[in-house]
């Protein structure tokens, strides 16, 4: 799982939000990466290759040694986070052991453990939000899961963030 790509998940994700809250993924693939199926409250299954095209699996594709455990979306999408939270960790590092250099003091309560928990709870809370209130809000909301991202990084409430997308959906 250390190996998949953003791009890989952010795929992944999409699918997630569109037909299933929960995702497990099989040994079977390609270099682009493992096929995946995404699994509703239903419990109802639509596998998709490596490229996100569907396809047809047998049972046994997705059991013992070939699968992985279950995720959530909120686990992908930290997984996702975590794709892009060393560069940020190892920069503040570096940017603590500059300040800090002979003064004797330390910050190790900041930098970049803090903000990956930051954007891990962001993930959580937008996770939950649609899945509480998936339908009354407009069909195409996905398209701007970035969007509600980066408002709730400026502070906004999942809730005030998805009624600001809803504003730019075409399905009112």
């Amino acid at each position: 799982m250390a190996t998949l790509s953003a791009a890989y998940l952010k795929n992944v994700i999409e699918k997630m939000q569109a037909y299933g809250d929960r995702a497990q993924f099989t040994m079977n693939g390609n270099v682009l990466g493992p096929n995946y199926q995404v699994i509703n409250t239903s419990e109802k299954k639509m596998s998709f290759d490596s490229s996100n095209r569907l396809i047809q699996t047998t049972e046994e594709d997705f059991t013992g040694a070939n699968a992985s455990r279950i995720f959530t979306l909120a686990q992908v999408e930290a997984m996702l986070t975590n794709i892009d939270a060393p560069i940020v960790k190892n920069s503040a590092i570096r940017t603590r052991r500059v300040a800090g250099a002979g003064t004797g003091t330390s910050s190790s309560s900041r930098g970049g453990s803090s903000l990956t928990k930051a954007k891990e709870q962001i993930a959580i809370q937008k996770y939950d939000y649609y899945k509480n209130n998936r339908d009354s809000l407009p069909s195409d909301i996905r398209a701007h899961s970035e969007e509600i991202t980066r408002m709730m990084e400026k502070g906004m409430s999942a809730e005030a963030a998805f009624e600001e997308a809803s504003k730019l959906c075409f399905d009112h």
